[in-house]
C-alpha cells in the first residue's frame, strides 16, 4: 500500500480524469510535468503542505491537514478568465460528488483560488490554483490506513 496522502491524490486524480471533460482526461500527477501547447488545456495534481495533531490527548492517532493542490492550464486567449473558470465548476463539482474522497477523508474543501497569466513561454499561458484541504486521520504507526 501507500500513505493515506498519496492515496488520496490518486483518487482525486483519478475522479478529476473522468469528470473533467473539458481538459480530456489531461490530468498529470505531478507538480513538474512539461506541458506542451497541443496538452492545453491540462490539469496537474499534486500535495502542498501537510499539517498533523493528535486526534485527542492519550490516542495514538492524528488528525491530518493535506492541501491537495489543482493547477490548471490554459492557453491565453481573449477567453481566458472564462475558460479558467468553466474548468475550475467541473473541478469543484468532482471534488463535491466525492466530498471523502471514497472514504479516505472526512472531508475535502476548497480553500483558496489563485489565478495567474504567464507570457514567459512559448504560446502565453493562464493558470488557476486550487487549494483543497484534506482532512484525514490515521495511526501514528500505521499510515497507509485510514481512521
Amino acid at each position: 500500500m501507500a500513505h493515506v496522502r498519496q492515496q488520496i491524490r490518486d483518487r482525486i486524480a483519478s475522479v478529476l480524469t473522468t469528470s473533467v471533460t473539458l481538459v480530456s482526461s489531461r490530468v498529470y500527477q505531478s507538480r513538474v510535468y512539461p506541458l506542451t501547447e497541443a496538452q492545453l488545456p491540462a490539469v496537474t495534481v499534486y500535495t502542498g503542505a501537510e499539517t498533523s495533531g493528535l486526534q485527542t490527548i492519550g490516542t495514538k492517532t492524528l488528525m491530518r491537514t493535506a492541501n491537495i493542490n489543482i493547477d490548471v492550464y490554459a492557453k491565453a486567449t481573449a477567453d481566458l478568465d472564462d475558460d479558467l473558470d468553466a474548468i475550475a465548476v467541473q473541478i469543484e463539482e468532482a471534488i463535491a460528488g466525492d466530498f471523502t474522497v471514497n472514504g479516505l477523508a472526512k472531508d475535502a474543501v476548497l480553500i483558496s483560488t489563485d489565478i495567474d497569466f504567464s507570457g514567459e513561454t512559448e504560446q502565453p499561458i493562464g493558470m488557476a490554483r486550487l487549494t483543497f484541504a484534506v482532512r484525514y486521520i490515521t495511526a501514528i504507526d500505521d499510515v497507509e490506513t485510514a481512521r
